[in-house]
């Protein structure tokens, strides 16, 4: 089962660059399962970044405690707020 992930941290650069490292890291996110499915900046905040990520429980936590580009991304390590969201299989 999938579960999307919604991150909320700082990060200790501007979000274009954070972006950049991202993006540049989206094939190993890939091979790792993980799809990325929004992220962006605070309207309030630029230190402060947001992203929902999709994949299979588990996944996505060892992706960032053994990939040294998170870090180096400018992502702030510790500064996360995690939030976890079900699909339901029935739509309205």
């Amino acid at each position: 089962m999938l579960i999307a992930t919604r991150i909320v941290f700082k990060i200790s650069n501007s979000f274009d660059d954070w972006a950049k490292a991202f993006d540049a890291d989206l094939p190993n996110q890939e091979a790792a399962g993980i799809t990325p499915i929004f992220r962006g900046v605070s309207a309030d905040d630029p230190s402060i970044v947001m992203a929902i990520l999709e994949a299979e429980p588990g996944v996505l936590a060892d992706h960032m405690k053994n990939n040294p580009n998170v870090e180096e991304s400018g992502h702030i390590i510790g500064s996360e707020e995690f939030s976890n969201w079900l699909s339901s299989s029935k739509h309205p």
